[in-house]
C-alpha cells in the first residue's frame, strides 16, 4: 500500500463492503502485507444471515492459503483498551483497535466512530478506508482505475464524501 503497512487488522464493516463487492479475495490477494482478522471479526461475520458462512468460510481459506491471520487479542495486553473502547464500539471494532494498537499495526475501518477512536489514541493508530485501499491498489500499480471504480460502485455506498481517489 501507498502507506506502507506490513500488518492490517481487518474490521467487520470492511470486510462486508469487500463482500458486497464480491471482490474480497481478490484485494486481500493484491499485497504481500499480512491481513488480520480477529475473533470477534470472525464472530460478527459469521451472525451475517445472508452470506456470513460464505464470509467466514472464506476466511478461514484464507487463512490456510497465508493471506489472512486469524488471531484473538490478549486480554493481558490489550484487554483494556478494548473494555475501554466497548463502551462505544462493537466488539470487532474494538478488537480491531486494540490489536493495531498495541501491535504496532494499521487497521482496516469504515466506521467513522472507530476511526475517529484510532485518531484519538497516543500513538495514533493508522487507519485505511476500503476506498483507501481501493485508491492504494490503483497508485501501487495493482489495479487499474475502472478496476477500482467498478468495485467501489459494487460495495453500493452512495456517500458522497467517500470514493476513489
Amino acid at each position: 500500500m501507498s502507506a506502507r503497512a506490513d500488518r492490517v487488522v481487518l474490521d467487520n464493516t470492511f470486510l462486508s463492503t469487500l463482500q458486497a463487492a464480491q471482490a474480497l479475495e481478490w484485494v486481500l490477494g493484491l499485497w504481500p502485507c499480512r491481513w488480520i482478522v480477529p475473533l470477534d471479526v470472525i464472530d460478527e461475520a459469521a451472525a451475517w444471515r445472508s452470506h456470513g458462512a460464505r464470509v467466514t468460510a472464506l476466511l478461514h481459506r484464507l487463512e490456510t492459503a497465508g493471506t489472512v491471520e486469524i488471531a484473538a487479542f490478549d486480554p493481558r495486553i490489550e484487554g483494556a483498551l478494548f473494555a475501554r473502547l466497548s463502551r462505544t464500539l462493537g466488539q470487532g471494532e474494538s478488537a480491531v483497535i486494540a490489536i493495531a494498537y498495541h501491535r504496532g499495526y494499521a487497521a482496516a475501518l469504515d466506521d467513522r466512530r472507530a476511526r475517529r477512536a484510532c485518531d484519538d489514541l497516543m500513538p495514533l493508530v493508522p487507519w485505511l478506508s476500503t476506498e483507501g485501499v481501493l485508491s492504494s491498489a490503483v497508485a501501487d500499480g495493482l489495479l487499474s482505475r475502472s478496476e477500482a471504480e467498478a468495485i467501489w460502485q459494487a460495495t453500493g455506498i452512495t456517500d458522497s464524501k467517500r470514493g476513489i481517489n
